[in-house]
């Protein structure tokens, strides 16, 4: 990083004079990237690539035109590599030294990023597996800066937009470097980039050939990631080209294979439990409690629970009363903490330059993913659309379970679990195309450049699952005597074998897009010449989800052809959006007394969607440095997030969120003041059986919803501090503030409840569906409804802070103790207040800070990172500090729901490598959580491994090497 702004522009300036092959290389040039044998750069203040908006490649005839480059969050072409974008920026070292063989679990550990995320150690959190908008159990790596959301959070690959915005289908030997820019950039990129942007830089420049194997393994013996990646690249007088392949795979790790994943534990009233779903093997029946054994808890409507004690069932005296201490099913036992997968990457970069005024580009990789996760045995009930008729042979109570056709009159229920099946187990193949063809070239001997590209993204993904049981052959087995009330007899269980059925599930995303740019110079100023960037595009995408016929949800009945969880609903749908846009850099002062430099930016896209209208978004940005040493930045700028495909066009699917109903235990009269929320519930009524219910999800569109897109504005004040007296050492503190309106969420089962709770006119009302009052769980809720739509504000704030300090070389004597540096990075998150339901009835403001709930998930107020590099001749290495501040679990009591403590963690790593030469190979070895840190509980709030996967490492202290030939 430079000191002096002008000794930085002539430095540029001359790298390109003398034809460096790419911008990439002239950024390098200047931090001094460090060999494999170096320690890697992490910057918080400057831009380390070019976008592929531009794309160039500089050439020695045109340096006045090439100068520059495209940073992260900007359309401008500049010299400078400190702007006013808050940018942290890691070079390929920072990210080979953790040791992964994906990007996803490098990314994730960055302060910026919180709330929730998924990667490999996301299962399939029971049920709900046939919604497309699923993450667990894909393999799928995403990130959610500021804890905003994954689709909050915009995906690049130089400058150019994903169609799948999974960060482990990018081949990590394909990446020179990341940019993270952690404000909305909205007037830049367009819709998604609220919480930031994440941008990877090709490895354009690469010579030569690089072959590299790595190898992992937990110190518990499993969770084992090894795989290759092979790169070549070479360059001449008229363009270059870079081809690589990178291979990659995850064994599986059971959830039992650790202590706190391997039972479900539950707190209740203060006590932590262990225990789990009370549909079990030998069922949960209800009964009135005149057939019972006695002794049974009994409801205000006369019934009790029993289940199968000994014998067969075909008796009354085979029954005991249901509620013990063992009447739970362990479902944690048969979940991965780690997901089983398989990567396969391919990939070409190449320029070409056609005359010496006009270069063509292309881009192009593939992966192909093939992940699995696993659920425990499948949990049926009546409710999902079998029953047992009161003079069925097997059934001995004499009563009718669930609802045969025509049936009038009172109904019992029976929940069970079918063991005998064996686990559920949901496979994922996913292919991912992603294409970036385009020319480049400038107009005459003039600054303007311009370029145009076509960039095209597909993705498909299968999704079959196994084991799940069919409802009309279940029925059948039952209707021809097959005994339910004893599914773990073998015969019953043979029989049921017969009717499984294995549905599919296909989602296909398309991206096509067209975009062209131009950058220049407008005029000079006295202090400068104006910069000004303009483009447009237009951008379509398509969403096509299909469901084989017996997976196909009846919204009526809340039942399929097979078990309810598995049911699902296709949709399709599509959405263009056309774009202008345009940015310039005023120069207002230059070299004057307390005014060293001033310049303002300001910025503008307006954007048109099929789907949801058009919109304008600003955006002013102020660069002032009183000194050469110091700069203050300050941005504001609009943001939105259109409507999505997936928010608008998902059909309707299950989802099996977890409420506290506020109908619970109240009098008749209180009851009749809540008719919306509390329909058919009788006085003093218990809840209910479960506090985990059916939720149905769906875009707008099958709701009748018509989405609007998000609006706010994302703010930074920062100051960039490198001062000329301290040679090496650099830092950086911004305050920033995003505010959010007409937020766009599913629809929470609690929000519904409390809303219509509190006003019985809420339109909310209507999404509610209980059972009637000739149910033997009259009042209970049977479904409801919890759409796509726009409600909700949120406002977070806080601070981010960054040190780095390359140390001075020195000598002790004959003793060299080699090269330091050191990096602070850190993250402070001081409010994240959230409305839920603005201007109705009861509405309230809540601050999320420091908490983890259900819904916007991990929000620690302080993260950071400390990293310590050495090198000394052929040797190098790392240790690094992640810290997590400690956390309250809102809502963890499972009887009270009073909150919990989380504690904060520390994880230590540490990486070590030597370079042999005469064999041109490094080896590296490393471990990961050296300190074997478990991490906090949560218990089951929403999560089938008492533990938040999404922000804490599950596997434990991790062992790693790596050996990289180049020739």
């Amino acid at each position: 990083m430079q000191a002096h702004h002008n000794r930085l522009s002539a430095a540029v300036r001359l790298a390109l004079s003398v034809g460096i092959a790419s911008s990439a290389a002239v950024v390098y040039a200047q931090d001094a990237t460090p060999q494999q044998n170096n320690p890697p750069q992490q910057s918080t203040s400057t831009q380390n690539n070019s976008q592929n908006n531009s794309n160039e490649q500089p050439q020695v005839s045109k340096a006045k035109t090439l100068q520059g480059m495209t940073v992260t969050g900007s359309l401008l072409r500049r010299v400078d590599t400190e702007t006013a974008n808050p940018v942290v920026t890691l070079d390929r070292a920072a990210i080979t030294n953790n040791g992964s063989p994906t990007l996803g679990d490098v990314l994730q550990q960055l302060p910026s990023v919180s709330g929730y995320a998924t990667n490999p150690a996301n299962n399939s959190n029971g049920g709900g597996v046939a919604s497309p908008t699923l993450e667990g159990g894909d393999g799928a790596s995403r990130i959610s800066l500021r804890g905003l959301g994954t689709n909050r959070t915009l995906v690049l690959v130089d400058g150019q937009r994903l169609s799948n915005a999974d960060l482990n289908m990018i081949p990590q030997n394909m990446i020179q470097s990341v940019d993270v820019l952690a404000e909305g950039a909205s007037t830049a990129y367009g819709s998604d980039a609220i919480g930031g942007v994440v941008n990877f830089h090709l490895r354009k420049d690469f010579k030569g050939a690089e072959v590299s194997v790595n190898d992992g393994i937990s110190s518990h013996g499993d969770g084992q990631r090894r795989g290759f990646s092979f790169t070549t690249g070479a360059s001449g007088e008229k363009g270059n080209i870079v081809a690589g392949l990178d291979w990659n795979k995850y064994t599986a790790v059971p959830a039992t294979r650790r202590g706190f994943s391997q039972q479900a534990l539950y707190l209740s009233s203060g006590v932590i439990t262990p225990a789990g779903s009370g549909t079990i093997p030998s069922g949960r029946i209800l009964i009135p409690a005149g057939l019972s054994p006695g002794g049974c808890n009994v409801n205000g409507q006369g019934n009790t629970y029993v289940t199968l004690a000994h014998g067969n069932g075909s008796s009354l005296g085979d029954y005991r009363c249901y509620g013990g201490p063992s009447d739970t099913f362990n479902y944690n036992a048969y979940n991965y903490i780690q997901t089983e997968q398989k990567r396969a990457n391919f990939f070409v970069l190449g320029n070409y330059n056609l005359t010496s005024n006009l270069t063509a580009f292309a881009n192009v990789f593939y992966n192909r993913t093939n992940s699995a996760g696993q659920d425990a045995p499948a949990p049926t009930g009546t409710g999902d659309g079998w029953y047992v008729t009161a003079n069925n042979p097997i059934n001995p109570f004499g009563v009718t379970f669930g609802n045969p056709p025509g049936y009038t009159g009172t109904s019992y229920v029976i929940n069970t679990r079918l063991t005998g099946l064996g686990t559920r187990l949901h496979t994922f193949d996913t292919d991912n195309l992603q294409f970036n063809t385009g020319l480049r070239g400038h107009f005459g001997d003039s600054s303007w450049i311009w370029d145009t590209s076509l960039d095209y993204g597909y993705t498909n993904r299968k999704q079959v699952d196994y084991n799940e049981v069919n409802i009309a052959d279940l029925q059948g087995v039952i209707n021809s005597g097959g005994n339910i009330f004893d599914q773990a007899d073998p015969a019953v269980s043979g029989l049921l074998r017969d009717g499984v059925d294995s549905p599919t599930y296909v989602l296909t995303n398309t991206m096509k897009q067209l975009q062209a740019n131009a950058s220049g110079e407008l005029w000079d100023l006295p202090a400068g010449a104006i910069l000004a960037s303009t483009g447009a595009l237009y951008r379509w995408n398509s969403m096509n989800y299909t469901v084989t016929p017996d997976a196909i949800l009846n919204p009526g009945t809340a039942t399929c052809d097979v078990l309810a969880e598995a049911c699902g609903s296709p949709g399709r749908g599509s959405i263009n959006v056309k774009e202008l846009y345009g940015e310039a850099l005023v120069p207002l002062l230059s070299e004057q007394p307390f005014a060293y430099a001033l310049n303002i930016d300001l910025g503008i896209r307006a954007s048109d969607y099929s789907t949801s209208g058009t919109t304008t978004n600003k955006k002013i940005a102020l660069e002032y440095r009183p000194v050469a040493d110091l700069l203050v930045r300050a941005t504001a700028t609009q943001v939105f997030r259109a409507p999505d495909l997936d928010e608008l066009f998902d059909g309707i699917t299950i989802a099996n969120p977890t409420i506290n109903d506020p109908c619970t235990g109240l009098s008749a009269a209180t009851l009749a003041a809540h008719p919306g929320a509390c329909q058919y519930v009788p006085p003093q009524w218990a809840g209910n059986p479960t506090p985990q219910i059916t939720g149905y999800y769906s875009g707008g569109k099958p709701a009748g919803v018509n989405l609007r897109p998000e609006h706010g504005m994302s703010y930074d004040l920062g100051l960039v501090y490198s001062p000329s007296w301290l040679e090496g050492f650099s830092s950086t503190v911004d305050v920033w503030r995003i505010n959010l309106h007409d937020m766009l969420t599913p629809l929470a089962a609690q929000t519904v409840l409390d809303a219509c709770f509190a006003n019985n006119n809420s339109p909310y009302c209507s999404f509610i569906h209980r059972y009637p009052s000739n149910n033997a769980l009259a009042g209970a809720i049977y479904y409801m409804n919890t759409p796509e739509v726009n409600l909700g504000n949120l406002s977070t704030s806080g601070v981010d802070f960054s040190a780095n300090y390359t140390i001075p070389h020195f000598d002790l004597g004959s003793f060299n103790p080699g090269n330091f540096k050191v990096g602070l990075n850190t993250t402070y998150t001081g409010s994240f207040y959230n409305d839920a339901t603005p201007g109705q009835p009861g509405a309230k403001t809540v601050d999320y800070a420091g908490t983890y709930t259900q819904q916007f998930g991990n929000i620690a107020r302080w993260r950071g990172t400390l990293t310590l590099n050495w090198s000394f001749g052929n040797w190098s290495a790392q240790w690094q500090t992640r810290y997590i501040n400690h956390l309250t679990n809102l809502n963890a009591d499972y009887l009270t729901g009073a909150s919990a403590p989380m504690a904060s963690i520390i994880y230590q790593s540490a990486q070590i490598a030597y370079t042999v030469p005469s064999i041109k190979t490094r080896f590296e070895f490393g471990v990961d959580n050296i300190t074997d840190k478990a991490p906090p509980l949560i218990y089951q709030n929403g999560l089938n491994y008492n533990v938040d996967t999404a922000t804490y490492d599950v596997l434990g202290r991790y062992y790693w090497a790596r050996a990289t030939v180049k020739f």
